[in-house]
């Protein structure tokens, strides 16, 4: 067998392995990036590129006053207990690490900037309403020169699966994603900086030595190959949401692969290899839920008609129960909460006239609804709320009640049951309006439309467990020498929610940067 040495082995071209391989040149190792697709960026091409880094030093441009302590305060406010994977540790070495990593970013000239989101739980001690999210300004991939080949491309229906985030950021590009342009970013330093790509090379297996994980076999070029890893491995090969098998062996149930905004081949590949040598699992049933609609087998996220006036979302029952203008990890966790009383995947996006015609919905423009998408199903259109409910197959009092209700909330001006519209989150999603709870209105305006929607999602937040360096571990807590991952291949800190816009980006690259922090100081041990 062909063999390979190099002192780092980084499996996964995605923004968390490129991010790590340029650091780890930074220090002076040599390194390795094995990808099994032709393309670096991974998912984040085709994301918004949205990064929750609190404490960050450019939200003073916003006048705000933020600190590791107020972070770190709302994060365990918001995430609650801690578990073997989201541990005290990793909560702090997550917001402790963040102001740094942003500090090495932008002294690598990465072109950030803050943008003005507020977190999920602004009303949470600690919470804020804008400052803790970075991205980039727009980066052309042509400035990648011959490597703008090996950039992973946000399809233009990618694109425009993602609505509006940060209303008041600098205006983004019309040809790609901010998450292309963090790509791009880091994709032409590593270049820059030697470090070494194999692409269309597929990892395989983990090799050990005495108890240490000395490399890795890939297959490439049709033959398999020896990588000797001088100082460590670290799995940066995203999670499982392509896979349909371990999705319905570790999600809620139902389950569907076509409902992920992923466009990756992220299977957990990490998983089985890691796991032959003792790897602990945690978190497989968790994912970074994004309630969805399918339009001609295609998902597409509903952020902006969900939290728009003129509709709610009601289960097979007729009835709500939660605010639609609520953060997306929520929404996806209370569908599969639902269900277990009253079936609720799918539920149901009802809209009157007066939404269709004023908002977007997936691939369709408002005030337009291709006559196929109705004969296909993928959207229902009715002239009664009562026409409505039969066709939809759910209970035709329950919906008139529903909307009843909730018309005289839109009324009064108040949700009384999920208070929607009410925080800085809901009042952002709405464009920042400063209408009295612009997100209540009437549903009066006939033809009356509805349509599925489903618990999508960016990724799975289950993987192999590790701790705040990184370092994979075994069941009973050591960690296996030389072995590193970060999220989607590591489980996410998370647990069940999210605290803010961006958070499973952050966590990987923080998780990334110090995986190389901790290989460097591990020397020598």
């Amino acid at each position: 067998m062909p063999q390979f040495e190099t002192d780092l082995v980084i499996a996964g071209a995605g923004t968390a392995g490129l991010l790590a391989a340029v650091a780890a040149r930074r220090l002076g190792f040599e390194v390795l990036v094995v990808e099994r697709t032709a393309y670096a960026g991974g998912t984040t091409s085709g994301s918004r590129g949205a990064m929750w880094l609190p404490a960050n030093d450019l939200a003073g441009k916003l006048g705000v006053n933020d600190s590791v302590p107020a972070a770190l305060e709302y994060l365990n406010s918001v995430l609650g207990d801690t578990t073997d994977a989201s541990t005290a540790a990793r909560r702090e070495g997550y917001i402790t690490s963040a102001p740094k990593m942003v500090r090495w970013l932008l002294s690598s000239r990465l072109p950030l900037f803050v943008m003005r989101l507020p977190d999920y739980h602004p009303a949470e001690e600690g919470g804020l309403p804008q400052g803790r999210v970075i991205s980039t300004h727009h980066s052309d991939p042509k400035s990648l020169g011959d490597n703008a080949a090996r950039l992973r491309r946000a399809p233009a229906r990618t694109a425009r699966k993602l609505p509006p985030l940060g209303f008041l950021a600098p205006k983004a590009s019309t040809t790609g994603t901010r998450g292309e342009s963090l790509a791009t970013e880091l994709l032409r330093r590593a270049c820059v900086n030697g470090v070494e790509i194999w692409f269309e090379t597929a990892f395989a297996e983990l090799t050990e030595t005495a108890g240490r994980v000395t490399g890795v076999v890939v297959e490439r070029g049709g033959e398999r190959v020896q990588v000797v890893a001088r100082k460590a491995v670290l799995l940066a090969c995203g999670g499982f949401e392509a896979s349909q098998t371990l999705r319905e062996e570790h999600l809620p149930l139902p389950t569907n692969a076509a409902w992920s905004l992923n466009e990756a081949l992220n299977d957990g590949s990490a998983l089985d290899p890691a796991m032959a040598l003792g790897a602990d699992t945690a978190a497989m049933g968790n994912a970074w839920w994004a309630p969805v609609i399918v339009a001609n087998g295609v998902p597409y996220r509903i952020d902006r008609a969900r939290q728009a006036p003129h509709s709610v979302i009601v289960d097979h029952a007729g009835d709500r129960f939660f605010s639609e203008a609520a953060g997306p990890a929520i929404l996806g966790r209370y569908l599969y909460d639902r269900t277990r009383g009253v079936r609720s995947v799918p539920s149901f996006l009802i809209m009157d006239n007066k939404h269709r015609s004023s908002y977007e919905l997936g691939p369709w423009k408002a005030g337009s609804t291709p006559r196929k998408a109705i004969d296909d199903g993928d959207i229902v259109r009715a002239g009664t709320l009562d026409e409505l409910a039969q066709q939809l197959g759910i209970d035709r009092a329950g919906l008139i009640g529903t909307v009843v209700r909730f018309n005289g909330f839109a009324h009064k001006g108040v949700d009384e049951d999920f208070r929607r519209g009410e925080s800085d989150w809901d009042r952002f999603g709405l464009g920042g309006s400063k209408k009295k709870n612009y997100g209540l209105a009437k549903l009066d305006r006939s033809p009356y439309w509805a349509a599925k929607v489903y618990p999508g999602d960016t990724g799975t937040k289950g993987g192999l467990l590790i701790d705040a360096d990184s370092r994979v571990l075994r069941a009973d807590g050591s960690p296996i020498a030389g072995l590193y991952a970060c999220p989607g291949a590591a489980a996410s800190l998370m647990k069940g929610t999210s605290p803010g816009p961006g958070a499973g980006l952050g966590e990987a690259l923080i998780a990334a940067y110090r995986a190389v922090l901790a290989i460097d100081g591990a020397q020598g041990e």
